[in-house]
């Protein structure tokens, strides 16, 4: 096991925990942002390392999410060390910026280069329109397929940096239940969830580095736009 791989998996599992918060964004800050997207989709050509890669970062992440979602919970629910809390992972993401500006090779800003900011932006603050619950109601095969199809639209929060995993999954209504089962350790009800989720994070694993790869400034700019609209969600959420 490589423990500095899986210690950055414990802290981006267990910062996902808060709504606002996204594990893009803290894998950027950390470093291992790019190699993650590459793995996920490099795991046929190189399924050996690309397996050990994202199994170190995997399991710290679950142990994460686990050990420290209800500390968090309750961290963010006391109102003495709630808006510190929120204070001082508003600074962590904003630290990400300059590497984001860094990594997508823009030495002069130009009109389009907000325009696309902007439309991240937009993106990540459109959220909160979405009607809440959605995939939280129904009952036998509609439930599964509609918790499938809330698994795919979490797996896009998960590789976006800037939309906040838990705050999608509060949206979709699946947070409380989320966390219920894995505490109660009833995981088979979540498999339909995992599914919807290991198949989105490959495919929108796979847009993502060809457009970073053919439109890296405009790419960069839009994450640039998420991680701004996350702050914003930090504090609304």
């Amino acid at each position: 096991m490589n423990i500095i791989l899986f210690l950055k998996g414990l802290f981006i599992g267990s910062t996902m925990t808060i709504p606002g918060v996204s594990g893009g964004t803290m894998a950027i800050i950390l470093g291992v942002y790019e190699d993650l997207i590459h793995n996920v989709n490099q795991i046929k050509k190189e399924p050996f390392k690309s397996i050990l890669f994202l199994c170190n970062i995997g399991l710290g992440g679950l142990i994460g999410f686990v050990a420290f979602a209800r500390i968090i919970s309750y961290l963010l629910a006391n109102s003495t060390t709630g808006i510190y809390v929120r204070i001082i992972f508003a600074i962590i993401v904003l630290c990400g910026i300059p590497l984001l500006v860094k990594k997508s090779g823009i030495t002069k800003l130009s009109i389009f280069h907000i325009l696309w900011l902007f439309l991240g932006l937009f993106l990540v603050l459109s959220l909160s329109i979405l009607p809440k619950g959605l995939f939280a109601s129904g009952s036998g095969f509609s439930f599964i397929i509609m918790q499938f199809l809330g698994g795919i639209i979490v797996a896009i929060a998960l590789v976006l940096p800037g939309i906040s995993a838990s705050h999608m999954l509060y949206i979709l209504g699946l947070y409380t239940t989320v966390l219920e089962n894995v505490y109660t350790f009833k995981w088979l009800s979540l498999i339909p969830l995992l599914l919807g989720i290991i198949i989105g994070t490959f495919a929108t694993a796979n847009v993502l580095e060809r457009l970073i790869n053919k439109y890296t400034e405009n790419t960069y700019m839009v994450i640039i736009g998420f991680v701004i609209g996350s702050v914003l969600g930090l504090f609304g959420g």
